[in-house]
C-alpha cells in the first residue's frame, strides 16, 4: 500500500494505491491518526487506485469519519474505484460518506463552493460474495471420499451457517448424513475478509433446519472443533468488523 499526500489550503488529500487490508492497517492507521492529532481534520481519501479493502480497513474508515465529526471536521472520499463502489453499496453503507468524482469537488465541499458534484452509484452491481454468500466445501470426517459444496449464509465467531444443497441437481452428500453432532472438514474463502486466502478447519453440526422456501435445502450451523489459532483470531476480528458495518448499514441490508 502506498499513500501520497497533498494539500489544498486547510484540506489534506491522501491518495491510496494498492490494497488496504489487515496486514497494513496498523501502520497506515497510525500515520493517519498522527496526522489528525496535528490538527488535520479535513481529510479527503482519493481511492481511484485502491484495488482492495477488507472489513477491518473499512471499519477504520467509519471510525475515522466519526472521530473527525466530533472534532468539527470530516472525512470525505473521492474517485472511488469500482471495487470500492461495489463494496460499500453491497454493504449498504454508501450513505455514510460524502463521495465525490474528483479531488477538486471534494475540496469544494469543504470550502462551501458551488458546483461540487457527488459520485453517482446508480447501476453499481451488488456482490453477494462480500456479504458472506460464498461457497463452502465440506466432507464427512469419517467418510472423506466425497466432497460437497454449499453456500455460506453468515459467519459467526465460532463457526459459519450454510445452505445445502444449493443446487438440487448436484447433491454429493445425502442430506440425511448431515445430522447434529456429525463432524465435517470444511474449507471456504471470504473475499471481503482475506483476499485469495482459504480457511480450512474441522467442525461439527450443531443445528440443522429446513429452509422455509421452495428450494428443498436446509440450513446448517457449524461450530469449529479444530482450527488454527491464527485463523480463529482473523475470523473473530471479521465478525467484530461485520457487527460495526451492520450497525451502520441502511435498513434492510443483511450482512
Amino acid at each position: 500500500m502506498k499513500i501520497e499526500r497533498k494539500t489544498a489550503g486547510d484540506v489534506t488529500i491522501l491518495a491510496f494505491t494498492g490494497e488496504f487490508d489487515a496486514f497494513n492497517l496498523p501502520t497506515i492507521s497510525e500515520k493517519i491518526d498522527a496526522l489528525i492529532n496535528t490538527g488535520c481534520t479535513k481529510l479527503v481519501f482519493s481511492l481511484s487506485r485502491l484495488k482492495f479493502i477488507n472489513s477491518s480497513a473499512l471499519g477504520y474508515l467509519i471510525k475515522t469519519h466519526k472521530r473527525l465529526r466530533e472534532l468539527d471536521g470530516e472525512l470525505v472520499l473521492c474517485q472511488p474505484s469500482k471495487f470500492f463502489e461495489t463494496t460499500i453499496k453491497t454493504l449498504g453503507i454508501d450513505q455514510i460518506f460524502s463521495i465525490f468524482g474528483t479531488d477538486e469537488d471534494a475540496v469544494k465541499h469543504f470550502h462551501n463552493v458551488g458546483g461540487a458534484e457527488k459520485a453517482d452509484f446508480e447501476g453499481v452491481p451488488v456482490d453477494e460474495k462480500m456479504l458472506g454468500s460464498t461457497t463452502i466445501f465440506f466432507r464427512l470426517l469419517d467418510a472423506p471420499e466425497t466432497m460437497a459444496k454449499g453456500k455460506i449464509l453468515r459467519i459467526w465467531e465460532d463457526g459459519p451457517t450454510f445452505k445445502y444443497p444449493d443446487d438440487p441437481d448436484k447433491v454429493r452428500i445425502d442430506p440425511d448424513e448431515l445430522y447434529i453432532g456429525r463432524g465435517l472438514w470444511i474449507k471456504f474463502r471470504q473475499p471481503f475478509l482475506e483476499r485469495e486466502r482459504f480457511f480450512e478447519m474441522e467442525a461439527e453440526i450443531v443445528m440443522a433446519v429446513d429452509l422455509d422456501d421452495d428450494s428443498g435445502a436446509s440450513k446448517y450451523r457449524l461450530r469449529y472443533t479444530k482450527i488454527d489459532d491464527a485463523d480463529q483470531k482473523v475470523l473473530e476480528q471479521f465478525v467484530s468488523d461485520q457487527d460495526l458495518l451492520r450497525s451502520q448499514a441502511k435498513p434492510g441490508t443483511e450482512l
